[in-house]
């Protein structure tokens, strides 16, 4: 055991772990896309707290235009026919003549759903007793919300209106005590997704270790 440990020892003595930076390509071909158009979304189940596909428009559109090259087209977000999600998606006449509409060379939408739920109940903490400062395990009732969003978006091709590219996004968030915030939690997932969303259409780096032998 004891040449074993010497040999392990020595080989880390001569290793450097270092973090390098990973070009990650985008994952959707932009050659000769310039003008994008961003429509509104397909909402599973309205809620009376706020407009879900005006705010994810909002925020798709300002990301895009902040950490890309491409012309995020300042029009109010078209609608969209009310056909079943795969019947719209196949639509390609529609999407055509969309793009021709607004000169688009790539057309953006989605389908997006938000969630709460009520997730109280009982847990177990931790916590120092002031009479003998010892730490001891409680079991208390908390109140707690629960937030889900899930997010599709779809690309579609201007010229010839069929779909080049789908991604799916989910998110959740737990907040204790009543009364959260509805929209802060929807921005607060959207910024978790965010980067791996401008991924689609740029290439990016992503923080990778290596392990190196020194010399």
């Amino acid at each position: 055991m004891g040449v074993v440990a010497c040999i392990t020892a020595a080989v880390a003595a001569d290793t450097v772990r270092v973090t390098i930076d990973v070009p990650v390509p985008a994952r959707l071909d932009i050659n000769g896309i310039e003008r994008v158009l961003v429509t509104r979304l397909v909402v599973d189940q309205e809620s009376r707290d706020l407009d879900l596909s005006r705010e994810l428009v909002t925020l798709l559109r300002r990301e895009l235009h902040k950490k890309t090259r491409l012309e995020i087209l300042d029009v109010d977000p078209p609608s969209l026919p009310e056909q079943p999600l795969a019947d719209l998606l196949a639509n390609s006449g529609f999407w055509r003549r969309l793009a021709e509409t607004h000169n688009a060379d790539l057309v953006i939408s989605g389908r997006a759903a938000f969630e709460n739920s009520d997730r109280s109940g009982f847990v177990e903490q931790d916590e120092i007793s002031p009479l003998t400062g010892q730490r001891v395990r409680r079991t208390r009732y908390v109140e707690r919300e629960g937030f889900a969003l899930g997010l599709s978006l779809f690309f579609i091709r201007g010229r010839t209106g069929r779909l080049e590219y789908e991604d799916e996004f989910t998110g959740e968030r737990t907040v204790t005590g009543g009364g959260g915030d509805p929209l802060s939690v929807l921005y607060e997932l959207f910024a978790q997704m965010e980067s791996d969303m401008i991924g689609i259409v740029i290439s990016k780096t992503k923080p990778e270790q290596r392990v190196l032998f020194a010399e």
